[in-house]
């Protein structure tokens, strides 16, 4: 019944390298339970590090609630977490759940997989193993490995596209768009620093999720690349593409 205490030991036996396929996937599956309930719900649990409760103040609005705070994630976050249908009908007491971040992402490129964890940025031994999500990849092997942070001014929501290869372009609302709602740019770290171009977006053919059919960037399902956006926040959460 300690969910705290779980998620840090179950956490901790899945970043063991000792772990077997079969026993990591029951792990994160219990871990996402785990989440499911500490995270994502209302429900704040004492001692969680990730959570506080917030009385809106005079001047408050949830747009600037995580600067306010120091939160590192995206307002929409708290909107989801709080069940709040309008953002604008804030009440001078009202009490929130406010997630703390920065959340990353790791990219299992064999399994088709993103796993979200929560921590410092360089200390991922440290980190709490959050949510997974089904992935496309790059056709012909084309996503990079690497590592990356969230680039500065790339998170896109409702985003226009040219098609780097023929100069087709995209509008934000045209249904044919293939990156869908979301877009999330990566700039490489270290070694990854050439690495440019690449990031996580939507789809508009979930059929090519567990695929490999992008032009290298990581495709999501419209539902899984909402949240994932929410967490993720520009210049500070990674990206790590693993074989």
């Amino acid at each position: 019944g300690e969910l705290v205490r779980a998620r840090e030991l179950l956490s901790k036996a899945l970043n063991d390298p000792r772990i077997i396929r079969a026993d990591a996937d029951g792990v994160r599956s219990r871990l996402q339970a785990i989440n499911d309930d500490l995270v994502f719900s209302k429900k704040i649990t004492a001692g969680d590090p990730m959570v506080e409760q917030y009385a809106i103040e005079a001047g408050d609005a949830l747009a600037r609630l995580p600067r306010k705070r120091e939160l590192v994630v995206d307002w929409r976050l708290l909107q989801r977490v709080n069940g709040i249908t309008n953002p604008q009908g804030l009440r001078i007491g009202q009490k929130l759940k406010l997630v703390r971040g920065p959340f990353h992402a790791v990219v299992s490129k064999s399994e088709y997989r993103l796993d979200i964890f929560w921590g410092p940025p360089d200390e991922p031994s440290e980190w709490l193993y959050i949510r997974s999500f089904r992935v496309g990849l790059g056709a012909d092997n084309g996503t990079p490995l690497g590592h990356f942070v969230v680039k500065r001014s790339s998170k896109l929501v409702n985003p226009p596209w040219v098609n780097p290869r023929t100069g087709e372009k995209f509008g934000a609302d045209d249904p044919k768009n293939p990156i869908g709602e979301r877009w999330i740019g990566w700039e490489g770290l270290g070694d990854s620093a050439v690495l440019r171009g690449f990031g996580i977006h939507g789809t508009i053919e979930p059929d090519s999720i567990g695929q490999q059919r992008s032009m290298g960037c990581v495709r999501m399902g419209s539902d899984d690349v909402e949240l994932v956006y929410e967490l993720l926040v520009e210049e500070i959460s990674t990206v790590t593409v693993k074989p």
